[in-house]
């Protein structure tokens, strides 16, 4: 927060400040783990640390030959890190709630916190995803044992069986801390996991 201004925003800079801007790294190992803000540094978002993992398969079930995955959630109390919501006091100054892997061989591993609910939402995060053959995708995903999913407006248009397609299981078991979330992402074909249009969470 701004001590000068009491904000959840920096000041602008100068409008003659010198480059040159490099964007995100592509392939940033930061940005497959939410949990951590800095290796220097011991803070960390507030929430519960989960592990959400599995696979991510083409329309004959074998592993997606090269996969980027792109994750968008809230904050563990239910806030978007978005210009509205800049001095919004549940926003968390050590959450983006922005993420993004990349997989040559299908398998996924996205370490963040459990995103608390939105509104009428259940607690969700957004995935896109790009691969060979395909532009962009977008899906959501769940969380099997968290309140609110059955009242969900998204959850709730869907069949049963799409439903289940995009709640993710935990698996029983805590690794370091996080407690760990299994979903398999089907791209095309039998058991195709629901993807739409667009999505805004």
């Amino acid at each position: 927060m701004n001590s000068d201004t009491g904000r959840n925003a920096l000041l602008p800079t100068n409008e003659d400040t010198c480059g040159p801007y490099f964007p995100i790294y592509f392939e940033d190992p930061s940005l497959e783990d939410l949990t951590r803000v800095h290796p220097g540094l011991s803070v960390g978002p507030e929430g519960t640390h989960i592990i959400l993992k599995g696979r991510v398969l083409d329309r004959h079930g074998d592993l997606a030959n090269g996969v980027v995955m792109e994750f968008w959630q809230a904050n563990a109390k239910g806030v978007y890190r978005t210009p509205e919501a800049q001095d919004d006091p549940n926003l968390d100054p050590w959450f983006d709630g922005y993420g993004r892997l990349r997989s040559a061989t299908g398998d996924y591993s996205f370490r963040t916190i459990l995103p608390g609910r939105v509104g009428e939402r259940a607690p969700n995060i957004t995935v896109t995803l790009f691969s060979d053959g395909i532009n962009r995708v977008v899906t959501q995903v769940f969380f099997g044992d968290q309140p609110g999913n059955e009242s969900d407006p998204l959850l709730a248009a869907l069949p049963t069986d799409d439903q289940a397609r995009l709640i993710a299981r935990h698996d029983g078991r805590t690794v370091n801390g996080a407690e760990v979330y299994v979903l398999d992402i089907i791209m095309a074909g039998e058991g195709e996991t629901p993807f739409f249009d667009d999505l805004e969470s």
